[in-house]
């Protein structure tokens, strides 16, 4: 429709053009006579001019709108009305539904992502144009601007599109002046988008301001400004500056007049192509590792304590090498190794990076390994923390991308470590050997890949296999371009990635032909060339989302579905498919960028990604000047001129403690900033925040109204500033984990919010009742929000939400379950609190929960301490008609307390659910059959009290819960029994259980399931009178036994740990030593915890079971008071 549109009013035609637009649009012809006839009478000769107004007046007779503000009859005095009609339709964006969401089957190249922006708001000028002329009698120029500037605009903008593929190859192979260009032509593309959102924003008011009038009877047209000395004198109302209008097309005349110097090629073919139609992918494979084996082995001899420094309480191991070769990778691979996990009682990561704060890895490490709040807290009292906290304990600590080089930081920050056990040791990953001299330890170089493994690690990541055996063709171009990786695993990553499920040949030879690796690099810059190519063919989609991860500082973490939020909030992802909703197009291309990992997952929270260090340099220098980030230590200073903060679009800052005003002296002075993200720097969970005064962040948010994302997570604020209402174009607003009580009214006038996160705002009491206006909310995260009691009233009218976390039922019309029946398009988590305040069953049953294909994981709860009467007929009934779609992958039930599970839940109908938990149902007498369930990974049953007998009902499957890995049976007071399976010994049930947990269950008896090859980790806490069996539980694979508060029966009937490395018992009544040989199975144990033994006095009748422990590293005994020694008669 928009090039038909452009077409039409290029043409100087008459009367044929009024059937061509008609043709084009699905409405009937006017009949003669009719209105289009009318004012195509009225119009001026002049054949451009009436063209145009036959397009606007068939347009807008198709919107169906005119009727309401227009009569049939129309005479020249009648024209102001006709032109504010016009106005109001065309400027409200209402004709956006009916032109086509995608102009051409194919994905829009590199530079028609910013021409997009150029286009729609061109139409725009153009249109409004169209009705200056139209108003006018004598039809002169307007403003000194023809129909044939509008024509000369339409052929600059194809002109820069014909070249933007050459010209942005050209700026990354170093062409300055290109680059230059390019960022002109991007800051303009910005500016008339700003333009044009700030134009509909007030053309929205202005309709609203118009149907309020009209609903009052009054037909009022706030488009025009009227002069008092005549009414004749009529001139429509400026929703924009003329002069901000003429500056841009001055810039338009500046760019085209640059293009011409610059010997750029129109329309490059060949990269376009390739990238456009590459397969995606969303695998999110592990690392694979090659080559590393020698130094793998070789580390972790030194970390188990086997150098011959291992007498030393306290070792530092510097790993030091060039960026890109893979010494975070290495840390990562050793920090999670078994062997290396239980050798230290205690673990943490610290991402360092550039700034070296004392006191916030302090905080990090704290945190790491207590649940202590360490908000507020100076440097002594957190050292002092960490230290009661390490004393005696074997620590590994891992320092990644360290750079300090100020020894009195260094030698602060070791202060806790002085009491930690022997062996303890320090992990530094670094670039610098002035580092290593630092810690005055020997440096561990990590060196270059060889070729062969290079090329291993290029195949992994771009055919999924570990050679070329199986793409015999492709093997040649892969050791070359091995060979140009330099030895470095990253690189070699990266060129997998741009190839990743590419088979064809001649893309592979089109990235090693290149003409970017002839271009001249400097020591050690060969990665950061591979960087660029791999950038470079990424497809056109991918380009603006990676770019815009600039405005993280380094070591950033971010939740996937936040970054696609963001990605949204911008408009990334506009237009790109009409057929699949943002948030699921986005979480696609965010998992391509894991795949070709330019994005990683994090080393600690592996809900959370990152970005190498490298590869954030790299889209820093690919925003430029668009994105800004500092920090408490990297305030904006001299080298951040006014020139370049007035371009940046979006901006970071990374605070652990106070952000002040001068902090935010920078930020003012980006007048036309869209992302504004206040991050709390370095990790230390959700309790951590820093503090902004109400003052200092309303200043700041006065200075920018073209806001589109405004994050201020993790943050202290008590209060939202009232003056959030003004950021008229805001998409993104997130508080999370701040310390809000409530939102104000005024957050209505945010027409445009899609995204609204208010998770983990823990004194979050209600949700304005005013916020059910807002019409396109998207987005409304509340989850972790424990004193939200309830629901504004009419939440259904929010009928575009797509993600909608927590719904809490009410009693009031408007807040009944019913009213989940008008958001169909619900997907993600759900969560539903105060079923019990359910009164009709049917409310259930239309709140369609079958309908929601898009939800993945549900929980329902019910209130455990309710004080109403409960009825649990109607609870059981609800539970049966809240029955979800089968695409559900976790569930959750809390205190429901009807007799019986739904019988939907009772079979295989839920074959992709991987998690369930059974919470406080405690009526309940019988588990479904949940053996069927495929996929089942995760099974929690907890304060079940009316179950006696788990037993043949929960199998019923030849090979009954196959993919269960973790189950946990809790707080099960009456339960007694746990029949074993009977069938065929080839049907062995929980094949793959890795995790088992019985606590509190003091009624059972028996024994455990007989045959748990796989288990690794199995904790049996308060089950007295679990011992009354002969049958032996074989446990081959067991690492990790915890054993409290039971019979030392339970001693005899697990057998086979000859894996055990980890046993830890307490208060096993009646046990005065362990049996004769009991010991002699556990040959790798090396961690011993005895605690809690009223009667316990010594070990072994014979000194020979000492023997049998010869891998013992730790043993602790702690509240025996009658123990006297280790073996009897010593001592």
């Amino acid at each position: 429709m928009l090039n038909s549109v452009l077409l039409l009013l290029s043409e100087p035609s008459t009367r044929a053009c009024q059937t061509f637009v008609v043709d084009l649009i699905p409405f009937p012809r006017s009949a003669p006579g009719s209105l289009p006839e009318i004012v195509f009478s009225s119009c001026s000769s002049e054949p451009s001019t009436r063209a145009c107004w036959i397009a606007v007046v068939d347009l807008i007779l198709f919107t169906g709108l005119l009727q309401e503000f227009y009569p049939k009859q129309c005479s020249p005095p009648a024209r102001a009305c006709w032109i504010a009609v016009v106005d109001l339709i065309l400027f409200t964006g209402l004709l956006q539904e009916f032109y086509p969401k995608q102009l051409t089957d194919t994905p829009m190249a590199i530079g028609e992502i910013l021409l997009s922006a150029f286009l729609q708001v061109l139409y725009e000028k153009l249109a409004s144009l169209v009705l200056d002329y139209a108003q006018r009698e004598e039809a002169p120029p307007f403003f000194g601007i023809g129909i044939d500037l509008l024509n000369k605009w339409k052929k600059i903008l194809d002109t820069i599109n014909a070249v933007l593929d050459d010209a942005e190859d050209k700026q990354l192979s170093g062409e300055g002046p290109v680059k230059l260009w390019l960022d002109d032509v991007r800051d303009l593309a910005y500016d008339m988008e700003d333009l044009l959102d700030e134009f509909l924003s007030e053309a929205t008011q202005a309709k609203s301001e118009a149907d309020s009038s009209t609903s009052r009877g009054q037909v009022k047209f706030y488009f025009f400004s009227q002069h008092k000395s005549s009414r004749s004198n009529l001139k429509p109302r400026s929703l924009v500056s003329e002069t901000e209008v003429q500056k841009i097309d001055g810039r338009l005349e500046d760019i085209v007049s640059r293009k011409a110097y610059l010997s750029l090629i129109e329309n490059v073919v060949g990269k376009t192509d390739y990238t456009n139609n590459r397969p995606q992918s969303t695998c999110l494979r592990e690392t694979q590792f090659f080559g590393r084996e020698k130094e793998e082995a070789e580390i972790l001899k030194l970390l188990n304590g086997e150098a011959k420094d291992s007498d030393a309480m306290l070792s530092i191991l510097p790993i030091v090498g060039m960026g890109g070769v893979g010494k975070t990778a290495l840390a990562q691979r050793l920090y999670n190794d078994a062997n290396v996990s239980s050798c230290f009682e205690r673990r943490a990561w610290v991402c360092v990076s550039d700034v070296f704060d004392v006191l916030n890895i302090t905080k990090t490490i704290l945190q790491s390994i207590t649940e202590l709040s360490c908000e507020d807290k100076d440097l002594n009292w957190l050292q002092s923390k960490l230290k009661d906290n390490l004393s005696g304990k074997k620590f590994l600590v891992v320092l990644d991308d360290v750079w300090n080089e100020k020894y009195g930081e260094w030698t602060a920050f070791l202060k806790p470590f002085e009491v930690v056990a022997k062996g303890s040791k320090i992990i530094v990953t670094t670039r610098n050997y002035s580092v290593v001299s630092l810690t005055g330890a020997s440096p561990y170089p990590l060196e270059e890949l060889s070729v062969d493994n290079c090329t291993c690690l290029l195949a992994c990541h771009a055919l999924g296999a570990s050679n070329f055996e199986g793409h015999p063709d492709l093997e040649g171009i892969g050791k070359k371009m091995a060979e140009k990786c330099r030895g470095l695993p990253l690189a070699a990553k990266m060129l997998g990635g741009a190839l990743c499920n590419e088979r064809n040949q001649d893309k592979w030879a089109a990235i090693l032909n290149n003409r970017m690796w002839d271009l001249p690099t400097e020591k050690n810059d060969e990665v950061l060339l591979v960087l660029k190519l791999s950038y470079a063919h990424l497809p056109s989609y991918l380009k603006r989302c990676f770019a815009y991860c600039a405005v993280f500082p380094k070591d950033y973490e971010i939740e996937r579905d936040e970054l696609v939020l963001l990605w949204i909030a911008e408009g990334f992802l506009d237009g790109q498919t009409a057929e699949e909703n943002n948030l699921r197009l986005g979480r696609s291309y965010f998992d391509e960028l894991v795949s070709r990992s330019f994005l990683q997952q994090a080393n600690v929270d592996v809900s959370k990604f990152s970005m190498h260090d490298l590869l954030n340099d790299l889209a820093k220098s690919i925003a430029g000047a668009t994105c800004f980030s500092s920090g408490e230590s990297q305030l904006a200073g001299s080298e951040h001129d006014a020139s370049s903060l007035e371009k940046t679009r979006h901006a970071s800052f990374a605070s652990s403690c106070y952000v002040t005003s001068q902090c935010m002296k920078a930020y003012h002075r980006m007048k036309v900033l869209r992302s504004l993200i206040l991050a709390r720097f370095g990790s230390g969970g959700n309790t951590s925040k820093f503090c902004i005064s109400n003052k200092v962040l309303h200043d700041l948010l006065k200075e920018l109204k073209y806001l589109r994302v405004l994050s201020v997570s993790h943050c202290s604020i008590i209060e939202v500033p009232n003056c959030i209402s003004d950021l008229k174009h805001l998409r993104y607003l997130n508080f999370s984990y701040t310390d809000i009580v409530m939102l104000p009214e005024s957050i209505v006038g945010l027409r445009k919010l899609q995204a609204l996160i208010l998770r983990g705002c823990q004194k979050l009491s209600m949700l304005p009742p005013c916020i059910t206006k807002m019409v396109s909310l998207q987005f409304l995260d509340i989850r972790d929000t424990r004193s939200l009691k309830e629901m504004p009233l009419g939440i259904s009218n929010l009928k575009n939400l797509i993600v909608l976390s927590k719904f809490v039922v009410g009693q009031e019309k408007g807040s009944l379950l019913r009213e989940l029946r008008n958001l169909p398009h619900l997907q993600g988590e759900l969560s539903i609190s105060e079923l019990q305040k359910v009164e009709e069953v049917r409310e259930a049953r239309d709140a369609n929960l079958s309908g929601k294909h898009g939800l993945s994981n549900l929980l329902l709860h019910w209130d455990e301490d309710s004080g109403i009467l409960r009825n649990d007929k109607r609870e059981s009934q609800v539970l049966d008609y809240v029955q979800p779609h089968t695409n559900l992958e976790n569930l959750t039930l809390s205190y429901y307390l009807g007799a019986i599970f739904p019988s939907w839940l009772d079979g295989p109908f839920y074959s992709k659910i991987v998690s369930l938990c059974l919470r406080g149902c405690r009526n309940v007498t019988l588990l479904p059959s949940l053996g069927q369930l495929p996929t089942l990974r995760e099974l929690s049953v907890e304060g079940l009290h009316a179950v006696r007998m788990i037993g043949s009902e929960i199998y019923e499957s030849k090979k009954p819960f196959s993919s269960l890995t973790t189950l946990k049976f809790e707080d099960m007071l009456a339960w007694k029994d746990w029949s074993p399976y009977a069938q065929g010994p080839e049907e062995v049930p929980f094949s793959c259980l890795q995790h088992l947990v019985v606590r509190s269950c003091p009624s059972l008896v028996g024994t455990l399931p007989c045959q748990l090859d796989r288990l690794i980790k199995l904790e049996i806490r308060s089950c007295p009178h679990l011992d009354n069996s002969t049958n032996e539980v074989c446990l081959p694979s067991l690492r990790e036994l915890y054993l409290e508060d039971c019979n030392k029966e339970i001693l005899k009937i697990l057998v086979n740990l000859t894996s055990l490395t980890i046993l830890r018992i307490e208060n096993i009544a009646e046990l005065v030593c362990f049996d004769h040989g009991y010991m002699s199975g556990l040959v790798k144990l090396k961690e011993l915890h005895i605690g809690r033994f009223d009667k316990l006095t010594y070990f072994w009748q014979d000194g020979n079971e000492m023997l049998n422990l010869a891998s013992l590293q730790e043993l602790a005994i702690e509240r025996c008071p009658r123990f006297t020694s280790f073996v009897a008669g010593e001592g």
